[in-house]
């Protein structure tokens, strides 16, 4: 059946596309060819190939000679892309990637904070007040449910990697941050007081002003032990729903 696009743009292919693979509707094997693509779609040959070149870098596709492109395994798709994640979360498949990015937090974020408390510098003190203040104005202004939480825990986050004046770390941490921004959307239902939230975040920072780095690695641990509590419960209301459904 045909498919009519509202504009004749690669990118819309990418995410009509991208959308089926992840969901599973486009399975792991499926031949893409651009003939079958421009006639259901609508699109010319040109988009097809722009799209299909975008959906390969993000790992869920390869072109194969003198067939046309074969839909990859989830083993190989890029997680860490935004698209991809979005994807996820959209087909219900994200509460799963939760537990990998609880895991690969705590083995990495308290270090973070750790150099951070010994680094840090008078911008970072600054940056990570704001981060603190947006969140904690948002909460008793709006509730758990203002998206500007989830805005100023990404900021806050990124700020303590900035803070350890280390390349390489700030370049690691930068690809957990759009799993995080999916990760706080997500555990919004779950969390029911945001106090804690807001008095956990602030031990951080409380310990990286007073460049103590024992404590702002045990501050970062228990945050982070509360964090993966919450992400514990949607994947057990997702695993709940499924059974009922």
């Amino acid at each position: 059946m045909k498919t009519l696009m509202a504009r004749n743009l690669p990118t819309q292919l990418v995410i009509e596309l991208g959308a089926q693979i992840v969901s599973g509707k486009l399975a792991p094997g499926t031949i893409l060819t651009s003939d079958t693509l421009e006639s259901q779609f609508g699109v010319s040959r040109t988009v097809v190939r722009e799209a299909l070149k975008v959906l390969h870098d993000k790992g869920l596709t390869r072109p194969r000679t003198k067939t046309g492109t074969i839909v990859l395994l989830r083993e190989e798709w890029n997680l860490l892309d935004p698209d991809v994640i979005g994807w996820l979360r959209s087909s219900g498949l994200a509460p799963e990637l939760l537990k990998d990015l609880e895991e690969v937090r705590a083995s990495f974020e308290p270090w973070v904070a750790r150099i951070a408390a010994k680094r840090r510098g008078s911008k970072d003190i600054a940056n990570l007040s704001s981060a603190l203040k947006k969140m904690t104005d948002a909460y008793y202004a709006e509730g758990l449910k203002s998206s500007i939480i989830g805005e100023a825990d990404m900021e806050f986050h990124e700020a303590i990697l900035e803070a350890t004046q280390n390349e390489l770390m700030k370049r690691i941490g930068s690809l957990l941050i759009p799993l995080l921004g999916i990760r706080d959307e997500m555990v919004r239902d779950v969390i029911s007081d945001g106090d804690p939230l807001v008095a956990q975040h602030k031990a951080v920072l409380d310990a990286i002003i007073d460049e103590d780095p024992d404590a702002a690695e045990n501050a970062m641990k228990f945050l982070l032990e509360q964090a993966a509590e919450a992400s514990d419960s949607i994947r057990r209301r997702v695993k709940s729903d499924a059974f009922i459904t």
